[in-house]
């Protein structure tokens, strides 16, 4: 009977392959086609050669990427005394060790860090797992620190739901910035407001279709920008998450629930907590508008009140 089986991530693994392969795809039928194009002579036929091959490059870059993403993301099974990981089936008394969380670098054309485990085997192997190739990553991770580290019996852990109303009588203090003298705060509204502007100037003249756009673009951008927006507060017991823009949205942990909280930045996206939880479900939570002081001074407090911070991306 199994224990625990994963599954890969909907969003994270087959829409991101599916999105990859299908932008590479089109890319590369697009730079052959042009290359096709023109009337025939000496320097069409140079550049025809020259697009070509790169068309097939692009080709055989999204192929490479499917299998990368399929290669990084085998199907793990645990019972009660098997790992399988794959097509490899590993004793589960062979774990020398686990190392549980930590950045491990994603080898795909450059390398760039993602949430792993790291399984070490008593011949000196060790296998690795990527957090977002699966949706149940947390429950691989939990087993592994119960059973092989704890050397307790596995059980499923479900830590309560803190309710707003625990903090009636909390004094919270703030880590918050201000959005309308941030980069992006000033980008975001700044573009609404054009967009506004535009709709109540020349309103009668535009076509529905262009309001429309106007409609649908401004949602689009005040979303996504939003969404890098969040702000924290600390009290005596809880991590409070609330949006600057999404004011309905409130999310708490309890000191106690949280394995560890972890200050990074991936790619272009602005600094972020991610907050692990002790059964290693994990959330990011971006925040673009606050400054490099205020994340460290938060990393402060945090660690004077029992909580691991991890920090990957402000200087210290």
């Amino acid at each position: 009977m199994n224990i625990i089986e994963t599954q890969r991530h909907p969003l994270k693994f087959y829409a991101t392959i599916a999105f990859g392969f299908l932008f590479l795809f089109a890319l590369g039928s697009f730079m052959i086609f042009i290359g096709l194009e023109g009337v025939p002579n000496e320097q069409a036929e140079i550049k025809r050669i020259i697009m070509s091959i790169f068309g097939c490059i692009i080709f055989l870059l999204a192929i490479w990427m499917v299998h990368t993403y399929w290669k990084n993301s085998p199907k793990i099974i645990i019972d009660g005394n098997n790992l399988k990981i794959g097509k490899e089936t590993f004793r589960l008394n062979n774990i020398k060790d686990v190392i549980l969380t930590g950045k491990i670098p994603f080898r795909f054309i450059i390398n760039f860090p993602m949430e792993g485990t790291v399984i070490l085997f008593n011949d000196g192997s060790d296998k690795i797992l990527f957090d977002d190739m699966y949706s149940n990553s947390f429950q691989v991770k939990s087993f592994l620190e119960q059973v092989i580290i704890k050397k307790q019996e596995y059980k499923l852990y479900e830590p309560k739901k803190v309710k707003s109303a625990q903090l009636r009588f909390e004094n919270i203090e703030m880590f918050k910035g201000n959005q309308f003298t941030s980069l992006r705060g000033i980008s975001l509204w700044g573009l609404i407001i054009v967009f506004t502007f535009m709709l109540i100037i020349k309103g009668i003249n535009l076509k529905l279709e262009a309001v429309i756009f106007f409609c649908l673009f401004g949602t689009f951008w005040f979303v996504l920008n939003s969404w890098s927006m969040h702000y924290f507060g600390l009290t005596k017991d809880f991590l409070i998450i609330r949006n600057h823009n999404f004011i309905w949205k409130e999310i708490i942990y309890k000191y106690s629930d949280i394995k560890e909280v972890v200050f990074e930045s991936q790619g272009k996206q602005p600094n972020s907590m991610r907050v692990i939880t002790n059964d290693f479900r994990k959330k990011l939570y971006p925040a673009g508008v606050l400054m490099d002081k205020t994340w460290l001074e938060m990393k402060k407090k945090l660690e004077v009140k029992g909580v691991k911070v991890r920090n990957e991306c402000i200087y210290e």
